[in-house]
């Protein structure tokens, strides 16, 4: 409201900011907008910043006249014709006792004139002793000529004019009487003197002005003001009360310089009030109405009540309050009264106050009053009405307001308020009850009751703080309620938006409740008018002023609408009134005010079980708002939402038969009509819980078939593969269990046919698609509910639904197989029944839906005690059974086959092939589906044979896709392995080659080719027939794929797998056996060459890391609270782990299938491995370690079997002879040694290599005498020439360069031997390829072959033969191997060499492994659970059985793991072993370890050998998760899980459950299977087949999980070994390759020994022997050996003999 007084700013801040509907905006523009225009002058809330008091210029204003002061110059009279906003009449600035007025309305524009020069242009008005008649006849004259005149001087003239002053009024000491001659001229004389101070006032100069132009002192001024005041305080009559009150306000600067007693001002201006009403408004009026009081009462009325708010306003504080109140009150019920007139025989109320000017000054008065001083108790009812009353009059309206609105923010607020509804509640009496004079419609009383409310609803301001707000709410509401009961459209008009506003304010929340009850009464109260009118203006229109007002109905909306949006968004109940409310308009409620009604009613249970007539509530509203589709979909949903509750709340018996409800029925069946989602939620969660409570079969059939009928899409036609659009002789589908499963090879693989898919319409384009995705799992859901839940209906029973849930069953499975079903719901409807599973008793169950831990979930046979479906299709037998229904899975099956033959989406064949790799798993569910099972197999096999995943131009589809499918029916595959025992000898054999062609997958991502070769790797252990008889096939296939750099681990570790069961390679001929070798050096070469290019240790390794081991997030890896190194380095030191694992896997490769060849084929392999070897040396320079090893391996195995390499001891220990003479000889990597007893025969010869040793014990004597005999019979002897030795400075020849004879004659048996072994070896002096007689020496040596030697397919030259000297015979490092460098012995009595020679004792000669076995019993999850572990299950013994075999650790000599073999039994009696060629394993198993409750040092003895091993095999029967922590252990890399596939191990009573059962006649028990997965520490990458779950059967179950362990550790050990010895030196060190580092420091000790003697006797290279001392151990020198008595005197012989020989 832009006229609205003090509180127009305020109230247009506060519109602006309140909150509500946008239909409402427009209206508070034309409601708020002021009735009057520009009646108004001045800005309230300018006065309120300055002064609220209005003096006798301001009045002045209103009546459009105005007065100068004493002595206005012209210029202040000039600008007083422009009144400012921001002035103020009667404001003043005092300056040194001198008074300025404000600004004014000047007369007119015209020069000044000087008053003094008038009036002595008139003859004897200045002369004093002129006749006293002639001055006042010039005086008169004088005074018309000044009226209307701006003037100055006026001082002088004032001093001009004193003999007169005196002659009218006398002086301030007294009056002079005058004689009764000159009454006449004395009353004449005073009047005009009061007429020249009232045009003074009119026209007259400021007194300061005056006096500095005058140049008369301010003290003369003042006595000037005097004399005026004194004139005008002598007035007594009525005629010069008139004239006296224009000036007084002037005279007095509005009241500042009164002079004498202010008390005495304030009664004479108070007489003058009420001498000027009873003039204006006598009580005998008898004047129309129309008609006003005569001028000079009326400007002396206006004036005089000016002057006495000037007086008020300036020396309150010295008046009598009780006198101030009693003019006001007295004023205020003046201006009240009324009089009746009769118009045209109507009698009507007419105002006795007429004229607004004087209602504008009792106003000014009152506001005068409130502002400087107190209004007293008295006066405010009378106040109050006044200005309720006057609120309509266009000039008072503005000060009105100013006046309630200071009210309202001040101390007079609640007395104002109680004073309104007091007026409010005397009602309308006497005079009130009449009409307006003029306003029929009207009567004072509801003018009263109108301007109240105005007051209430435009004027209030709701304050800065939420107490102001809530307070002055509080003190409002009550009156506008009593306001509103007289349903007066005016004030309804104002009440419904203020209702609005207050609900829109920031600060509602702080009212109280009690004023939230009332305002709601007032709606309450006036709800007829919502129900009797109609919407004129629609909500949301935009209301421009020149449009017609809004109904009240609209109106009342709008409040209404704001208050329900308070307690929509507040947390505070909802008050019944309200709720009622909204129930009482539900006939008329819009749609939005109807979804709050149901929000209230939804949150207080009002229309739920319980409830007074809650359920035919339910069903009229239903009608109202649901059913109703013009109704809007927001209340639509609130409508349906608001249905459900009675469903979800618990079951009481009112519900029984509520889902029988004719209109529920409706909302089921109009379910297929519905679009929006939210709705469809609702119905849904109807029918979901319809479904399950109901007891008649019809009415669930009926329900089922308006979901089914909800779940298609009739409009769209799905297509198919077209060979298998079986159609009977009408032209129907044939059903799938229809189908024959005699499956006919399929022509058009889904691979082929995948980009059709792409061409048919987006289903999602339906409208209909959220409503069957919505439906599918609604009914999913019911079956879940129906399958596995333990609630009851009531006092109900369940059992008997079961035959429901299957015809639920069936609906489903007909929606899979409908063309107008979508392929997302085939997807869905798929994922569901891809969940259910059979526990031991063959009931049926359900999974948790979430697919990715399907195999993680366990469901406790227990827990499914209450199922009464059963897997079984045998009549007879359900017969027999008639409390076990039975559950349709063959026509299950048979539907999953008919989708993969008729299929076309991609998406669907995924889902299919994921999900029924897990389902498949659960061998009970189809236990009695031999036939289908096969069936689907045989599909499958021809299916992968058909599809040429190769031909990227034969298929449709992406590469990523095509790969994608592939790796998911590859996959399928192997969860077929489960039912072996059904799958035929072909079929097993199609089963493998499958897999075996699917490692050709490379062109793409390597997933399938991986998964396959994990399927190989299962199948090796589930299928070993069928793997003998294709294995060959297959490694055919590996040489074409070993290229693929991210298959290189997945790929090594399944050939070494192979390498681990012997029984798989029994078959294998030469070329086999090439291409694993061939297979191990490609990775060696390439590994070798990716090192030479790299150039910077941030270059990631290519060829070692697999596709599947990358920094993806993975649920599997468990953390351990270790803080992970910096991404950079992880990936770095994890491509370093891998690279080094890749090349250790290769190796270990050519190793153990190197020992497992018979003599005959290591010969023939000898020459393309050593070449292949040399070929991918890393150094250009020398011979690598690790092919020195390899290389070592060779010789010293050449001629063993494996047998005779298992066989070997794997320690050496030096038996105890007593005295005995040692002595150490180094050839190449070898070291022999012979303890010889000084006193005995015997001797003990021990030859130590890198990949080895032997040690025999032997009658040193007797042996030496016999080699000597059979030597001496020889009629040749060689001539000796050896090639020079690296610890010798004499030059060494090599043994075949004996004369010809000699040697060919003692190395021809040998050759012979070696060729009837290995038929086709070439011979030395026959084959051009062989190389030079000393290159097997040169290696031996570190050096290197020429390349172009290497080029050419060579032989190496591998001579056997006697040895040239007698020593040789019983010195040699390599079994007789001709071509070496001699032997050097080693310094004697030498501690360095001694040490190291007992380090490489004490290590192993095989790679030696450790990994912990632990037990998780039903219920275990923490660790001292497990660790006090000492059985396990009879499945878990088998277990352990499979892994190795049982070991005394009080036996064992050998590598033990750390477990105490004093045999004190510390660590358990027995432990677990395994080894093969190259490793050893044993096994920490915690049942075997001693572990009491009472004994704590033995469960920390437990755990500091299980937590100190990088591999632990948990065998988990607990029936939850096992946790990676579990068992911590900074150690702790790798853990592989094995847990019962479908639960818990079946307890006795759940076997005695299967056994009383009918079922266990005819259900063969399937093998239980078991899960693998592996748990990785999250610092390394994943490696191994477990990385992804694998399921087999208790008996693969060991073989796997130990290979498994095998490879992790190794990798865990390659790791640590990178990570110790940093990034950029790391490099795995094996044992072997250890030993190898020992020897040659034990080299490098004897040659800087050696050099050290030799140069402290001073002997001359090729001199030196040994001293005599030493020579002295062996006792008496002897020149034959067959006379030697003991084994020192032989060892002796040799000695001297070899010395001899070099």
């Amino acid at each position: 409201m832009s006229k609205g007084g003090r509180a127009s700013d305020t109230r247009r801040s506060s519109e602006q900011s309140s909150k509500g509907a946008s239909s409402f905006a427009m209206l508070f523009r034309n409601v708020l907008r002021s009735p009057f225009g520009s009646d108004s002058r001045n800005s309230g809330t300018a006065r309120r910043e300055l002064s609220p008091s209005m003096g006798s210029a301001s009045l002045a204003a209103a009546t459009h006249t105005q007065s100068p002061g004493i002595g206005h110059s012209p210029a202040s009279i000039g600008e007083g014709t422009r009144l400012q906003a921001n002035s103020v009449p009667g404001s003043e600035s005092a300056d040194h006792g001198s008074s300025t007025f404000s600004e004014t309305q000047s007369i007119d524009r015209l020069a000044p004139v000087d008053s003094v020069a008038l009036a002595e242009g008139h003859t004897g008005l200045a002369d004093q002793d002129a006749a006293i008649g002639d001055r006042l006849d010039a005086l008169g004259v004088l005074v018309s000529e000044l009226k209307g005149q701006p003037l100055t001087n006026l001082g002088g003239l004032w001093c001009m004019l004193e003999g007169i002053v005196e002659f009218a009024f006398g002086n301030s000491s007294g009056v002079n009487k005058p004689s009764e001659l000159d009454l006449a001229h004395h009353q004449r004389a005073r009047r005009l003197i009061l007429s020249l101070l009232a045009v003074f006032a009119e026209g007259g100069q400021a007194d300061g002005e005056q006096a500095e132009t005058s140049h008369i002192d301010a003290e003369d001024v003042q006595k000037m003001r005097a004399s005026i005041l004194w004139v005008i305080g002598s007035a007594c009559s009525w005629e010069e009360v008139e004239l006296a009150v224009q000036s007084a306000a002037w005279a007095s600067s509005d009241a500042k310089h009164l002079s004498g007693d202010t008390v005495q001002w304030f009664e004479r201006a108070r007489s003058w009030v009420e001498l000027a009403v009873d003039h204006c408004y006598p009580e005998n009026m008898t004047r129309e109405p129309s008609e006003g009081p005569p001028p000079g009462p009326h400007e002396a009325l206006t004036e005089s009540l000016a002057f006495l708010a000037c007086i008020i306003s300036t020396d309150y504080p010295v008046l009598d309050p009780t006198a101030v109140s009693e003019i006001v009150s007295s004023l205020c019920e003046m201006t009240a009264r009324a009089r009746l007139v009769s118009e045209n025989g109507l009698e009507e109320v007419a105002w006795i106050w007429t004229e607004p000017v004087h209602l504008y000054g009792v106003i000014n008065l009152l506001n005068t009053v409130i502002t400087y001083g107190a209004l007293s108790q008295n006066a405010l009812l009378p106040g109050i009405t006044m200005l309720c009353t006057t609120a309509n009059v266009p000039l008072c309206k503005e000060l009105c307001c100013d006046i309630i609105y200071t009210m309202f923010t001040s101390c007079y607020m609640r007395d104002a308020l109680l004073t309104m509804n007091y007026v409010m509640r005397r009602g309308n009496t006497g005079l009130n009850s009449k009409s307006i004079y003029k306003m029929p419609a009207m009567t004072p009383y509801q003018a009263a009751v109108n301007g109240m409310v105005y007051y209430i609803t435009q004027i209030m301001d709701t304050g800065p703080t939420g107490f102001q707000f809530s307070l002055r709410t509080g003190n409002c509401l009550p009156v506008l309620g009593e306001a509103a009961l007289g349903m007066h459209p005016e004030v309804l008009s104002m009440v419904f938006p203020y209702l609005c506003k207050v609900a829109n304010d920031d600060r509602v929340d702080s009212m109280l409740p009690d004023d939230w009850t009332v305002l709601i009464a007032i709606l309450e109260n006036t709800v007829e008018c919502r129900l009797s009118d109609e919407y004129e203006v629609e909500p949301g229109s935009d209301i421009d002023e020149e449009d017609e007002p809004p109904t009240l109905a609209y109106l009342y909306d709008g409040a209404l609408q704001a208050i329900v949006s308070v307690f929509r968004r507040s947390s505070q109940p909802t008050p019944t009134s309200l709720v009622n409310l909204l129930f009482k308009m539900r006939n008329v409620l819009s749609d939005e005010l109807a979804q709050s009604m149901l929000q209230f009613i939804d949150a207080r249970g009002s229309l739920r079980p319980g409830s007074s007539n809650w359920l035919e509530s339910l069903e009229e509203m239903m009608h109202l708002y649901y059913f109703d589709r013009s109704r809007s979909t927001l209340l639509r949903r609130q409508m349906a939402r608001l249905c459900t509750r009675p469903f979800t709340e618990a079951f009481d018996v009112s519900l029984k038969g509520i889902e029988r409800k004719p209109f529920i029925i409706a909302v089921l069946e109009q379910l297929h009509l519905e679009e929006d989602e939210k709705i469809i939620d609702s119905v849904l969660e109807i029918l979901y819980m319809s479904l399950r409570w109901t007891k008649d079969s019809k009415t669930f059939h009926n329900i089922l078939e308006f979901a089914l009928r909800a779940a298609i899409e009739p409009e769209y036609v799905r297509q198919i593969q077209p060979d298998y659009m079986h159609q009977d002789d009408n032209g129907d589908m044939v059903l799938p269990e229809q189908l024959s499963l005699n499956m006919q090879m399929p022509t058009h693989p889904i691979l082929l046919l995948g980009g059709e898919s792409a061409a048919m319409v987006d289903e999602k384009s339906y409208s209909s698609w959220a409503r069957i995705t919505l439906t599918i799992n609604c009914l999913l859901k019911v079956v879940e509910w129906r399958m596995s839940s333990n609630d009851t209906l009531g006092d109900e029973t369940y059992d008997h639904l079961s035959v429901d849930t299957i015809s639920l069953v069936n609906g489903l499975l007909d929606l899979l197989v409908s063309k107008h079903t979508f392929p997302s719901a085939q997807r869905n409807i798929l994922l569901g029944f891809l969940r259910f599973h059979a526990d031991a008793n063959m009931r049926v169950y359900m999974l948790l839906p979430d697919h990715d831990t399907l195999l993680e979930q366990r469901v406790s046979l227990h827990e499914n005690a209450r199922m009464r479906l059963v897997v079984q299709s045998d009549d007879a037998v359900v017969n027999n059974t008639v409390d076990w229904v039975p559950f349709p899975i063959a026509r299950y099956i048979r539907v999953l086959v008919y989708l993969f033959q008729t299929n076309i989406d991609i998406e669907t064949y995924n889902v299919l092939c994921r999900g029924l790799m897990v389902q498949l798993t659960n061998t009970h569910l189809f236990s009695t589906c031999k036939e289908e099972v096969t069936a689907f197999l045989r599909y499958l096999i021809n299916y992968m044979r058909v599809a040429n995943y190769d031909q990227e131009t034969r298929t449709r589809i992406s590469s990523v896709e095509k790969n994608r499918t592939a790796t998911y029916t590859y996959g399928l595959q192997v969860s077929f392995m489960h039912y072996k025992g059904w799958i035929k000898r072909d079929q097993q054999d199609l089963l493998i080659s499958t897999l075996g062609d699917g490692l050709m997958m490379t062109s793409g991502a390597p997933e399938a080719p991986q998964i396959c070769l994990h399927a190989l790797g299962v199948a090796m252990l589930e299928l070993h027939g069928a793997m003998v008889r294709m294995l060959p096939s297959i490694l055919q296939n590996l040489v074409r794929i070993y290229s693929a750099a991210q298959l290189s681990v997945h790929l090594l570790e399944f050939v070494s797998s192979i390498s681990r069961n012997q029984g798989l390679y029994t078959n294998f001929r030469k070329g086999d056996y090439q291409v694993l070798f061939a297979v191990a050096i490609n990775y060696i070469r390439f590994h070798n060459n990716q090192r030479r290019r790299e150039t910077s240790l941030s270059t990631n390794t290519a060829g070692a890391r697999p596709a599947d081991v990358g920094e993806k997030s993975d649920p599997r890896r468990q953390s351990t609270g270790a803080i992970p190194a910096s991404p950079s380095e992880k990936q770095l030191l994890n491509d370093v782990a891998l690279s080094q694992y890749v090349l250790v896997m290769a190796y270990q490769v050519i190793d153990v299938y190197f020992l497992s060849l018979t003599p005959a084929l290591k010969a023939e392999m000898f020459d393309s491995i050593i070449v292949g070897l040399l070929q991918s040396n890393y150094s250009r320079s020398n011979l690598d370690e690790v092919n020195e090893v390899c290389l070592d391996m060779v010789l010293q195995n050449h001629s063993r079997s494996s047998e005779d390499i298992l066989g070997l001891s794997d320690v050496t220990v030096q038996e105890d002879f007593g005295p005995v003479v040692e002595r150490h000889w180094i050839q190449h990597n070898g070291i022999v040694t012979i303890r010889a007893q000084k006193e005995g025969l015997m001797a003990q010869i021990i030859e130590r290599s890198c990949s080895g040793a032997t040690s025999r014990i032997v009658d040193l004597t007797a042996e030496v005498s016999r080699k000597y005999v059979e030597r001496a019979e020889r009629t040749e002897r060689p001539p000796t020439s050896l090639p020079a030795s690296p610890l010798s400075d004499s030059p060494v020849s090599a043994f075949g360069s004996l004369s010809q004879s000699a040697s060919r004659g003692r190395s021809i048996g040998r050759n012979r031997r070696l060729h009837s072994m290995a038929p086709g070896l070439p011979s030395l002096h026959h084959e051009p390829d062989m190389l030079p007689h000393d290159s097997i020496a040169r290696l031996l040596r570190g050096e290197l072959l020429s390349q172009s030697d290497l080029s050419r397919a060579p032989r190496f030259p591998m001579r056997f033969g006697a040895a040239p000297c007698l020593a040789l015979e019983f010195i040699n490092a390599y079994q007789g191997l001709q071509n070496l460098d001699v032997p050097v012995m080693l310094p004697p009595n030498f501690e360095a060499v001694a040490r190291s020679l007992r380090i490489f004792d004490n290590t192993a000669m095989v790679d030696t492994h450790k990994v912990s076995v632990a037990y998780v019993g039903p219920g275990q999850t923490t660790e001292r659970e497990i660790l006090l572990n000492q059985q396990g299950s009879p499945a878990y013994w088998n277990f352990l059985r499979g892994m190795g075999h049982i070991r005394r650790l009080g036996q064992m000599k050998d590598f033990s793991a750390g477990l105490d073999t004093s045999g004190q039994d510390s660590d358990g009696r027995y432990t677990l072993g395994w080894r093969d060629l190259i490793a050893k394993l044993i096994f920490h198993v915690g049942t075997l370890m001693p572990a009491r409750e009472d004994k704590q040092e033995q469960i920390v003895r437990k755990k500091a050998h299980m937590g100190n091993d990088f591999v632990h095999i948990v065998f988990n029967e607990s029936g939850r998760d096992y946790e990676f922590d579990t068992i911590p252990s900074q150690f702790n890399f790798v853990q592989i899980i094995v847990t019962p596939v479908d639960g818990q191990v079946p307890t006795p009573e759940d076997e005695a459950l299967w056994l009383r059962s009918d079922l266990s006649k005819v259900n063969a028990r399937m093998d239980q299977l078991y899960k693998v997965k592996t748990q990785i520490n999250p610092d390394i990458p994943f490696v191994g087949p477990a990385a992804e779950p694998k399921v087999l059967t208790l008996t693969a179950l060991p073989g796997f999980v130990r290979s498994v362990a095998i490879h992790a550790v190794v990798f865990s050990q390659v790791y640590t070994s990178c990570k110790s010895a940093g990034i950029g030196g790391a490099e795995y060190v094996s044992l072997w390759r250890a030993r190898l580092q020992i020897i040659k420091r034990v080299r490098a000790h004897a040659q800087k020994e050696r050099t050290k003697r030799l140069n402290a006797l001073g002997s001359q290279p090729g001199s030196l022997s040994e001293s005599s001392a030493d020579m002295a151990e062996f006792g008496e020198p002897i020149s034959d050996p067959t006379m030697a008595t003991t084994a020192a005197q032989a060892l002796g012989y040799l000695v001297r003999d070899l010395e001899s020989f070099v």
